[in-house]
């Protein structure tokens, strides 16, 4: 899937704070990978949305039910 939701990026946030270690490479290919569902985005859009991180949080703190609608 190419057009991400908030409840996405979530999920890969919490990925790359739990493998903090993990070049930012190869989380993008981790996720354009997944059986499951392949997320798919490159590792600039990767990185701007580290940067947004905290925005990203305030707008669920906002919003909570944001993320149980879908």
């Amino acid at each position: 899937r190419k057009n991400l939701t908030l409840a996405d990026w979530l999920t890969v946030l919490a990925y790359v704070n739990a493998h903090p270690s993990v070049p930012q490479k190869d989380i993008v290919k981790h996720f354009s990978t997944l059986k499951t569902g392949a997320l798919l985005f490159s590792q600039l859009t990767l990185s701007q949305k580290l940067d947004d991180c905290l925005e990203l949080q305030n707008c669920v703190d906002a919003n909570p039910s944001t993320l149980s609608s879908k």
